[in-house]
């Protein structure tokens, strides 16, 4: 004899295999079973913020897109420090000059012994450079050279005029001592020669 034969055996097996099945005299319309059920998958469902199973989560942050915190800034330790900013803070905002064009470019003094003996450790690279020149195009300016005012500090170059105002952040260290600065009234060019001072110079030379 079969089981297939027995209607009861038949019903065991598919509460086994079904454990909560749809039985009939039994209202379903509790809010129980609907949160039970799985909602079908529709093409308007794929993707992010498609699905209706989903719309009412709250998206979760990416700490990484989105930090959650900001990295706080270094504040100044001494009073002068703290005036020093103030004063460049205001001076950033009440600025109305304009800010000129500039280049910057790398030079190195190239000998004889380095052209044809090679004798020395001097490359085609920026590290085997002396000097960082800074060209500055000031057009229709005014003031005379002597009335400029240029300021020149180890990590930055500041210069300003009557119409223009030029705060540059200098990639390397340099040495103020050695540098130098030539004004070209004709063609209104201010070259700035800033001989650099970086760690490693002496193995580069």
């Amino acid at each position: 004899m079969s089981m297939f034969d027995n209607p009861d055996q038949i019903r065991e097996l598919a509460n086994l295999l079904s454990p909560n099945p749809r039985r009939g005299g039994i209202d379903y319309s509790s809010s129980d079973d609907e949160d039970s059920v799985v909602p079908r998958l529709t093409p308007g469902g794929i993707g992010p913020g498609g699905s209706a199973a989903g719309a009412g989560k709250k998206k979760k942050v990416n700490p990484v897109a989105t930090p959650l915190v900001e990295t706080p800034k270094e504040q100044p330790k001494t009073l002068e420090e703290w005036q020093e900013q103030q004063e460049r803070e205001d001076a950033d905002v009440l600025e109305e000059r304009l800010c000129p064009e500039y280049t910057m470019t790398y030079r190195q003094a190239v000998g004889t012994e380095d052209v044809y003996l090679q004798m020395g450790n001097r490359t085609g690279a920026s590290a085997s450079c002396e000097d960082l020149v800074v060209e500055i195009t000031l057009p229709d300016e005014p003031m005379r050279v002597d009335q400029m005012e240029l300021k020149m500090k180890e990590s930055e170059l500041d210069l300003a005029t009557s119409k223009y105002r030029l705060r540059l952040p200098l990639p390397h260290p340099v040495d103020t001592d050695r540098s130098k600065a030539k004004y070209d009234s004709e063609l209104k060019k201010l070259q700035v020669t800033l001989r650099l001072r970086r760690e490693l110079d002496f193995v580069n030379f």
